[in-house]
């Protein structure tokens, strides 16, 4: 994890993009081993219109996280809420027509103020950037 020093560096270089999401859930069908077969995805009660920030990396983290959590090519930040269970592997990111799966949900230093969410895009706006 990097030190509070390396995030305060990250933040000022980060594009800090503000962006108001949906946090949506599989529910349906599954076989075995939390892999899913089929089924839908529906919004979380209370997180279907979530405000944040999609945050950029440095080489560095990005390298890290992507030892960490295969795959990871995004981060957001919401604020902490009281009560609310974000499940990584089964819960995704909506943001307009992208679709982010879930890696990791860090509550960044246990101060109940920030969650972190490692992202992997999972389904891209699909036409040429």
């Amino acid at each position: 994890m990097p030190t509070l020093a390396s995030r305060r560096l990250v933040s000022s270089h980060a594009s800090g993009r503000k962006a108001i999401v949906r946090i949506q859930q599989l529910t349906g069908a599954t076989s075995g081993s939390g892999f899913a077969d089929g089924g839908n995805l529906t919004d979380v009660p209370g997180l279907s219109n979530v405000p944040g920030t999609f945050k950029t990396w440095s080489p560095y983290e990005k390298a890290m996280a992507g030892q960490e959590y295969q795959g990871t090519g995004s981060r957001f930040y919401m604020r902490w809420r009281k009560g609310v269970n974000i499940r990584a592997g089964v819960m995704f990111v909506v943001y307009g027509n992208h679709k982010y799966r879930i890696l990791e949900a860090n509550n960044y230093d246990e101060a109940n103020t920030d969650i972190v969410l490692y992202l992997q895009e999972w389904q891209p706006t699909g036409r040429v950037r």
